[in-house]
Protein backbone atom coordinates (compact mmCIF):
# COMPACT_ATOMS: atom_id res chain seq x y z
CA UNK A 1 0.00 0.00 0.00
CA UNK A 2 2.63 2.44 1.17
CA UNK A 3 4.39 1.30 -2.10
CA UNK A 4 1.21 2.00 -4.09
CA UNK A 5 0.80 5.18 -2.57
CA UNK A 6 4.88 6.17 -3.13
CA UNK A 7 4.07 5.33 -6.65
CA UNK A 8 1.19 7.16 -7.09
CA UNK A 9 2.85 10.39 -5.39
CA UNK A 10 6.07 9.44 -7.64
CA UNK A 11 3.42 10.04 -10.37
CA UNK A 12 1.89 12.86 -9.44
CA UNK A 13 5.17 14.54 -9.07
CA UNK A 14 6.35 13.64 -12.42
CA UNK A 15 3.16 14.90 -14.07
CA UNK A 16 3.64 18.35 -12.14
CA UNK A 17 6.98 18.51 -12.95
CA UNK A 18 6.28 17.97 -16.72
CA UNK A 19 3.51 21.04 -16.36
CA UNK A 20 6.01 23.03 -15.22
CA UNK A 21 8.31 22.49 -17.64
CA UNK A 22 5.55 22.52 -21.00
CA UNK A 23 4.73 26.15 -19.15
CA UNK A 24 7.83 27.67 -19.39
CA UNK A 25 8.63 26.20 -23.01
CA UNK A 26 4.97 27.26 -24.03
CA UNK A 27 3.90 30.12 -22.04
CA UNK A 28 5.61 32.96 -23.85
CA UNK A 29 4.33 31.90 -27.15
CA UNK A 30 0.80 31.42 -25.50
CA UNK A 31 0.44 35.03 -24.98
CA UNK A 32 1.11 36.31 -28.16
CA UNK A 33 -1.41 33.57 -29.46
CA UNK A 34 -3.86 34.64 -27.45
CA UNK A 35 -3.55 37.93 -28.39
CA UNK A 36 -3.01 38.32 -31.43
CA UNK A 37 -4.76 41.93 -31.64
CA UNK A 38 -3.05 43.56 -28.91
CA UNK A 39 0.37 42.33 -31.12
CA UNK A 40 -1.01 43.97 -34.25
CA UNK A 41 -1.41 46.67 -32.54
CA UNK A 42 2.07 47.55 -31.13
CA UNK A 43 3.13 46.26 -35.12
CA UNK A 44 1.19 49.04 -36.35
CA UNK A 45 2.23 51.71 -33.91
CA UNK A 46 5.80 51.25 -34.80
CA UNK A 47 5.15 50.98 -38.00
CA UNK A 48 3.29 54.19 -38.26
CA UNK A 49 5.74 56.23 -36.22
CA UNK A 50 8.34 55.23 -38.06
CA UNK A 51 6.34 55.96 -41.57
CA UNK A 52 5.58 59.37 -39.99
CA UNK A 53 9.38 60.32 -39.06
CA UNK A 54 10.44 59.33 -42.90
CA UNK A 55 7.34 61.47 -44.08
CA UNK A 56 9.26 64.15 -42.24
CA UNK A 57 12.70 64.12 -42.84
CA UNK A 58 11.83 63.41 -46.74
CA UNK A 59 10.49 67.09 -46.45
CA UNK A 60 12.66 68.50 -44.40
CA UNK A 61 15.24 66.90 -47.14
CA UNK A 62 13.85 68.52 -49.62
CA UNK A 63 12.91 71.96 -48.70
CA UNK A 64 16.53 72.48 -47.38
CA UNK A 65 18.09 70.95 -50.82
CA UNK A 66 15.73 73.15 -52.71
CA UNK A 67 14.42 76.10 -51.06
CA UNK A 68 17.02 76.92 -48.18
CA UNK A 69 15.06 79.68 -47.32
CA UNK A 70 12.03 79.08 -46.62
CA UNK A 71 14.18 76.10 -44.38
CA UNK A 72 15.83 78.74 -42.50
CA UNK A 73 12.47 80.69 -42.14
CA UNK A 74 10.45 77.90 -40.86
CA UNK A 75 12.98 77.05 -38.59
CA UNK A 76 12.10 80.19 -36.61
CA UNK A 77 8.53 79.39 -36.54
CA UNK A 78 6.90 77.91 -33.16
CA UNK A 79 7.61 74.31 -32.93
CA UNK A 80 3.69 74.12 -33.15
CA UNK A 81 3.32 75.23 -36.37
CA UNK A 82 7.08 74.10 -37.87
CA UNK A 83 6.08 70.68 -39.38
CA UNK A 84 3.29 72.00 -40.85
CA UNK A 85 4.79 74.95 -42.54
CA UNK A 86 7.49 72.48 -44.01
CA UNK A 87 5.08 70.09 -45.30
CA UNK A 88 3.53 72.79 -47.27
CA UNK A 89 6.91 74.15 -48.68
CA UNK A 90 7.89 70.72 -49.92
CA UNK A 91 4.25 70.82 -51.50
CA UNK A 92 5.53 74.33 -53.38
CA UNK A 93 9.04 73.04 -54.15
CA UNK A 94 7.13 69.51 -55.69
CA UNK A 95 5.31 71.96 -58.44
CA UNK A 96 7.91 74.49 -59.16
CA UNK A 97 10.37 71.83 -59.89
CA UNK A 98 8.20 70.16 -62.16
CA UNK A 99 9.19 72.28 -65.37
CA UNK A 100 12.59 71.79 -65.40
CA UNK A 101 12.46 68.38 -64.59
CA UNK A 102 10.74 67.47 -67.66
CA UNK A 103 11.14 66.71 -71.43
CA UNK A 104 7.96 67.12 -72.52
CA UNK A 105 4.99 69.35 -71.39
CA UNK A 106 2.42 66.15 -71.37
CA UNK A 107 4.86 64.43 -68.97
CA UNK A 108 4.24 68.03 -66.63
CA UNK A 109 0.96 68.44 -67.40
CA UNK A 110 0.41 64.94 -65.65
CA UNK A 111 2.10 65.65 -62.57
CA UNK A 112 0.57 68.69 -62.17
CA UNK A 113 -3.19 66.73 -62.55
CA UNK A 114 -1.60 64.20 -60.05
CA UNK A 115 -1.14 67.17 -57.40
CA UNK A 116 -4.75 68.33 -57.78
CA UNK A 117 -6.09 65.16 -57.62
CA UNK A 118 -4.06 64.64 -54.42
CA UNK A 119 -5.17 67.25 -52.89
CA UNK A 120 -8.93 66.31 -53.74
CA UNK A 121 -8.10 63.34 -51.73
CA UNK A 122 -6.63 64.99 -48.99
CA UNK A 123 -9.63 66.70 -48.24
CA UNK A 124 -11.36 63.73 -48.23
CA UNK A 125 -9.29 61.97 -45.83
CA UNK A 126 -7.81 59.55 -48.37
CA UNK A 127 -4.29 61.05 -49.39
CA UNK A 128 -2.27 58.77 -51.33
CA UNK A 129 1.14 56.71 -50.00
CA UNK A 130 3.61 59.58 -50.92
CA UNK A 131 5.46 61.76 -48.18
CA UNK A 132 4.32 64.63 -48.87
CA UNK A 133 1.04 64.11 -49.25
CA UNK A 134 0.88 62.19 -45.97
CA UNK A 135 2.78 65.21 -44.29
CA UNK A 136 0.38 67.86 -46.22
CA UNK A 137 -2.78 65.56 -44.97
CA UNK A 138 -1.23 66.23 -40.91
CA UNK A 139 -1.14 69.92 -41.69
CA UNK A 140 -4.99 70.41 -43.45
CA UNK A 141 -6.25 68.08 -40.26
CA UNK A 142 -4.35 70.66 -37.52
CA UNK A 143 -4.64 73.41 -38.63
CA UNK A 144 -8.12 73.42 -41.31
CA UNK A 145 -6.17 74.82 -44.16
CA UNK A 146 -7.84 76.42 -47.23
CA UNK A 147 -8.17 73.87 -50.50
CA UNK A 148 -8.80 77.07 -52.75
CA UNK A 149 -5.10 78.44 -52.15
CA UNK A 150 -3.14 74.87 -52.81
CA UNK A 151 -5.27 74.49 -56.19
CA UNK A 152 -4.62 77.72 -56.96
CA UNK A 153 -0.54 77.38 -56.76
CA UNK A 154 -1.53 74.21 -58.82
CA UNK A 155 -3.16 76.03 -61.76
CA UNK A 156 -0.81 78.68 -61.78
CA UNK A 157 2.05 76.40 -61.98
CA UNK A 158 0.41 74.66 -64.44
CA UNK A 159 -0.32 77.65 -66.68
CA UNK A 160 3.60 78.61 -66.53
CA UNK A 161 4.45 74.99 -68.47
CA UNK A 162 3.51 77.74 -71.46
CA UNK A 163 7.31 78.36 -71.15
CA UNK A 164 7.05 81.91 -72.38
CA UNK A 165 8.38 85.28 -71.07
CA UNK A 166 5.61 87.35 -69.35
CA UNK A 167 4.37 90.57 -71.17
CA UNK A 168 4.47 93.11 -68.72
CA UNK A 169 5.18 93.15 -65.08
CA UNK A 170 1.11 92.78 -64.22
CA UNK A 171 1.69 89.31 -65.40
CA UNK A 172 4.69 88.43 -63.23
CA UNK A 173 2.33 90.17 -60.22
CA UNK A 174 -0.34 87.76 -60.98
CA UNK A 175 2.09 85.12 -61.19
CA UNK A 176 3.83 86.02 -58.12
CA UNK A 177 0.00 86.27 -56.06
CA UNK A 178 -1.07 83.23 -57.04
CA UNK A 179 1.98 80.92 -55.93
CA UNK A 180 3.82 83.08 -53.36
CA UNK A 181 1.12 84.99 -52.17
CA UNK A 182 -0.86 81.71 -51.60
CA UNK A 183 1.82 80.50 -50.19
CA UNK A 184 2.39 82.70 -47.66
CA UNK A 185 -1.38 82.55 -46.82
CA UNK A 186 -1.17 78.84 -46.05
CA UNK A 187 1.49 79.44 -43.75
CA UNK A 188 -0.30 82.72 -42.00
CA UNK A 189 -3.07 79.76 -41.60
CA UNK A 190 -1.09 77.21 -40.40
CA UNK A 191 0.43 79.74 -37.51
CA UNK A 192 -3.71 80.54 -36.47
CA UNK A 193 -3.16 84.10 -38.00
CA UNK A 194 -6.26 84.85 -39.40
CA UNK A 195 -6.45 88.62 -40.12
CA UNK A 196 -7.69 90.90 -43.56
CA UNK A 197 -4.33 92.89 -42.82
CA UNK A 198 -1.83 89.98 -42.50
CA UNK A 199 -3.07 88.99 -45.86
CA UNK A 200 -2.87 92.12 -47.15
CA UNK A 201 0.97 92.25 -45.99
CA UNK A 202 1.21 88.76 -47.13
CA UNK A 203 -0.09 89.73 -50.72
CA UNK A 204 2.49 92.25 -51.07
CA UNK A 205 5.54 90.25 -49.54
CA UNK A 206 4.59 87.46 -52.02
CA UNK A 207 4.49 89.49 -55.29
CA UNK A 208 7.65 91.23 -54.06
CA UNK A 209 9.30 87.84 -53.44
CA UNK A 210 8.10 86.16 -56.68
CA UNK A 211 9.97 89.15 -58.83
CA UNK A 212 13.17 88.90 -57.09
CA UNK A 213 13.30 84.90 -57.29
CA UNK A 214 12.66 86.09 -61.13
CA UNK A 215 15.73 88.26 -60.85
CA UNK A 216 17.75 85.54 -58.89
CA UNK A 217 17.02 82.99 -61.86
CA UNK A 218 18.10 85.14 -64.69
CA UNK A 219 21.40 83.78 -65.13
CA UNK A 220 20.37 80.39 -65.05
CA UNK A 221 17.44 80.96 -67.52
CA UNK A 222 20.25 82.66 -69.75
CA UNK A 223 22.40 79.96 -69.11
CA UNK A 224 19.76 77.73 -70.96
CA UNK A 225 18.97 80.49 -73.28
CA UNK A 226 15.54 81.89 -71.87
CA UNK A 227 13.75 84.75 -70.81
CA UNK A 228 11.29 85.27 -68.74
CA UNK A 229 11.64 88.92 -67.62
CA UNK A 230 8.60 90.99 -68.47
CA UNK A 231 9.00 92.40 -71.96
CA UNK A 232 7.57 95.72 -71.38
CA UNK A 233 10.50 96.44 -68.76
CA UNK A 234 13.35 94.56 -71.44
CA UNK A 235 11.89 96.70 -74.05
CA UNK A 236 13.24 100.09 -72.34
CA UNK A 237 17.09 98.87 -72.35
CA UNK A 238 16.96 98.06 -76.05
CA UNK A 239 18.52 100.28 -78.79
CA UNK A 240 15.90 102.56 -81.36
CA UNK A 241 14.59 100.64 -83.55
CA UNK A 242 14.80 96.94 -82.09
CA UNK A 243 11.76 95.26 -80.95
CA UNK A 244 11.99 92.13 -79.66
CA UNK A 245 9.90 89.01 -82.04
CA UNK A 246 9.18 91.38 -84.54
CA UNK A 247 9.58 90.03 -88.23
CA UNK A 248 11.84 91.41 -90.25
CA UNK A 249 13.95 93.59 -87.81
CA UNK A 250 17.03 93.88 -86.20
CA UNK A 251 16.28 92.07 -82.92
CA UNK A 252 15.22 89.00 -84.95
CA UNK A 253 18.01 88.73 -86.94
CA UNK A 254 20.31 88.83 -83.69
CA UNK A 255 17.80 86.63 -82.14
CA UNK A 256 17.06 88.43 -79.30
Amino acid sequence: MASGISAKHGLLTTKCSVFHSLQRNILPHAICIQRPTEVKCIRASTNSTAESQHNEKYCIDIVRSRDYDGFVSSLLLPEDARRSSLALRAFNVELAQVKDSVSQKTIGLMRMQFWKTTVEEIYRDDPPVQPVSAELWRAVKKHYLTKRWMLRIISEREKDMEDRAYRNLQELEAYSENTQSSLLYLLLESLGVKDVHADHAASHIGKAQGIVTCLRATPYHSSRRKVYLPMDICMLSLPGGLHPRKPGTECERRGI
